[in-house]
């Protein structure tokens, strides 16, 4: 949970998962009637995007803890926020301490059991802002991390009806989940995998990319958002960070490159023969996705 993410699947366990959906839950709550302005990125949107079927659609791994985009346009226009960190530490949320003894605003903690916390981080589009800077939302008590093309997801997102336990005894609770919807996440892991190059992002856009649909209608998915013509710039720079990562170049073989080892080593493999093969996997998915959606718009 609250802490350093693990780098394989094997990490993350079904327990922890649906505690961040509690805690999602929880949160939902702590924000009333502004709760719909909230949009789930991160590691537990493909517990929507894909959920469960078996045999076809496996578990997705997980995740340890929950990231959600703040709307700061509304935040800006309306006084529900106001009272934002009174309304959050009611519910029992609390400020995470950073391991140099700093209280941040930006990434607040929820206990979950007698000795275990997940981590909700707040986000924000960067826009003008320094990314990597956090941006005051309520005072100097709450505040949101700015990620570059994250206000994609106001615009593309999905909803779910969940249901689930509140932390604390609260009972069960029915909440309406908005969440990047597959061409948002996908771009936005793509850029956060650029980034850091973290084994977590790979696996969860390799999963997505696998499992939202077949490869033409992920494609499909793109092709409309790229043909709606809205956040031009972050399709141009989610795509080509896929194909950074995982494509043949002049430098590398596509299952060479970072983000197909990346997804090879969150997987995990038996010997060196089963890594390669899950890195041309990757590798492979990737490819075939753009070269289709390149040909579409070619038509269009």
């Amino acid at each position: 949970m609250a802490g350093v993410k693990p780098a394989t699947a094997a990490g993350y366990t079904a327990d922890v998962t649906a505690a961040c959906e509690s805690t999602l839950l929880t949160l939902l709550c702590a924000f009333g009637s502004l709760k719909g302005t909230l949009r789930l990125v991160g590691g537990l949107v493909p517990r929507y995007l894909t959920p469960e079927a078996p045999p076809d659609v496996p578990a997705h791994a997980g995740t340890s803890d929950v990231d959600v985009v703040l709307n700061i346009a509304v935040l800006a226009d309306g006084e529900g926020y106001a009272s934002l960190a009174d309304q959050l530490a009611a519910r029992g949320f609390e400020r995470n301490v950073t391991p140099k003894g700093a209280r941040s605003s930006w990434q607040w903690k929820r206990q979950v059991s007698a000795h275990e916390y997940v981590l909700v981080e707040f986000l924000r589009d960067a826009g003008d802002a320094d990314p990597g800077k956090p941006v005051s939302v309520d005072g100097e008590r709450v505040s949101a991390l700015p990620v570059k093309f994250a206000g994609i997801v106001h615009d593309w997102y999905g909803e779910r009806k969940v249901t689930g336990e509140l932390l604390d005894g609260g009972g069960i609770s029915t909440e309406l989940v908005r969440f990047a919807d597959v061409p948002a996440f996908v771009i936005l892991k793509a850029l956060a995998l650029d980034d850091r190059m973290a084994n977590k992002d790979a696996g969860d856009l390799i999963h997505v990319l696998q499992y939202a649909g077949t490869l033409d209608q992920v494609a499909e998915l793109f092709v409309q958002r790229s043909s709606s013509k809205t956040h031009p710039d972050a399709m141009e720079a989610g795509l080509a960070a896929l194909r950074q990562r995982f494509c043949d170049d002049e430098h590398a073989e596509g299952y060479e490159k970072a983000g197909s080892v990346a997804y090879a080593k969150f997987q995990g493999a038996a010997d060196e023969d089963e890594l390669v093969g899950k890195q041309r996997f990757a590798a492979g998915l990737v490819q075939a996705l753009l070269d289709l959606i390149e040909a579409r718009l070619a038509e269009n």
